[in-house]
C-alpha cells in the first residue's frame, strides 16, 4: 500500500515537472553573426575623361579606412594659373587632413598647354577663357567618376581653389549652387556675371594682405580685379547676411565675419599678414586645417 501510494506521489511529481517544462522550455542563445564591414581601397592616381571631344585629368586620393556603404565629403582643390593639380597637391597638403578626417580629395587640372593651364572663370585666363571651356561639365563629370569608386555625400561637396582656381570656386558657387555646399577662394575675387546662385552657399575667402597679383584693394597691372570687400559684401547678400560686420584679430589673421546669414550659412574673410600671391605657408598660418575646419562645419542645409 505504502509502495503504491509513493508511487503515485512520483508520477504526480514528474507530471508537474513536465509540465512546467512545456510551458516554460529553455531557449538556446544564438550564435552572434560578426557584421562584416566592406572597406574601400585607398587610391592614389591620375583619372582622365573625356569631356565635349576633349580630354580631361585629374588626381584622386581617397584615404584608408572609408566604409563602402557610407556617404563621403568630397573636396575640389583647384590650382593656380601655369600650375596643374600636383603642385596644388604639394602646396596645399590637403591629402594629409584628408587622411585625418576621412575625406576624398580631387585635384583637377586645367585646360591648355603644358605649364599654361588655366581655368574658365569669367574674366581669366588663358587658353580655358579664350576657348570657353565648359568647366561645370568636368567638374560633373569627375563627381559621376568617383561615385563609380565610392558614396559622395551630396550635402558635403566642397570647392577650395588658389588665384585662377579661386575664381573658378567662385564661378562654380553661382552656377552649381545645388552641387556646392561651401567654397574657400584664396588670392582671388567674385569675377563670374550675373552670379545667380538658386541655393546659398558658404563662403570661407582668404587673401595675403600684400597680394599684388590681386590686390585686396582691386586693381592689379594687368587684369583689374575688383575688390576683395566688393566679393564678400555681394556674396552676403546673396546669402542673406545682416547685421554689422564683426573683425577678430588673431596673430596674422585678422577675421571678419559678415553678420547673420541664412540658416547653417556664412561669408567669412582671413586676411593674412605678411604674406602676398601665394596659398599661405603652414607655418604662418594652418590655412588647409582653417579650410576643412570650415567645410565640415557647413554642410548644405
Amino acid at each position: 500500500m505504502k509502495n503504491l501510494k509513493r508511487n503515485a506521489l512520483v508520477l504526480m511529481v514528474t507530471f508537474l515537472i513536465g509540465s512546467m517544462a512545456a510551458c516554460n522550455p529553455v531557449t538556446a542563445t544564438p550564435t552572434a553573426i560578426p557584421t562584416v564591414v566592406s572597406t574601400v581601397s585607398p587610391i592614389d592616381e591620375q583619372h582622365v575623361l573625356t569631356i565635349g571631344g576633349m580630354e580631361r585629368t585629374y588626381f584622386l586620393h581617397i584615404p584608408s579606412g572609408l566604409n563602402d556603404h557610407e556617404s563621403v565629403p568630397l573636396v575640389f582643390v583647384f590650382h593656380g594659373f601655369q600650375e596643374n593639380g600636383a603642385f596644388a597637391r604639394n602646396y596645399t597638403g590637403m591629402d594629409k587632413i584628408a587622411d585625418a578626417n576621412r575625406f576624398i580629395v580631387v585635384y583637377p587640372d586645367g585646360s591648355g598647354s603644358s605649364g599654361s593651364l588655366s581655368w574658365n572663370a569669367s574674366g581669366c585666363c588663358g587658353y580655358a577663357l579664350q576657348n570657353n571651356v565648359d568647366e561645370p561639365a568636368f567638374v560633373r563629370a569627375i563627381i559621376a567618376d568617383v561615385e563609380t569608386i565610392v558614396k559622395v555625400d551630396s550635402r558635403r561637396t566642397y570647392a577650395a581653389g588658389f588665384s585662377n582656381g579661386a575664381l573658378l570656386s567662385y564661378r562654380l558657387a553661382c552656377e552649381m549652387s545645388d552641387t556646392f555646399a561651401a567654397i574657400a577662394p584664396t588670392g582671388g575675387v567674385l569675377m563670374y556675371s550675373p552670379c545667380q546662385p538658386q541655393q546659398p552657399v558658404s563662403i570661407m575667402h582668404v587673401h595675403g594682405i600684400n597680394d599684388r597679383v590681386v590686390p585686396i584693394e582691386g586693381g592689379g597691372s594687368g587684369i583689374q580685379f575688383p575688390p576683395v570687400e566688393e566679393s564678400l559684401a555681394a556674396w552676403a547678400g546673396l546669402d542673406g547676411c545682416s547685421g554689422e560686420e564683426s573683425v577678430e584679430k588673431d596673430g596674422v589673421l585678422a577675421h571678419t565675419t559678415y553678420g547673420e546669414c541664412k540658416p547653417g550659412v556664412s561669408v567669412e574673410l582671413y586676411v593674412v599678414d605678411g604674406t602676398g600671391h601665394g596659398w599661405p605657408s603652414q607655418y604662418i598660418a594652418p590655412i588647409s586645417q582653417m579650410i576643412w575646419d570650415f567645410f565640415s562645419t557647413h554642410p548644405k542645409p
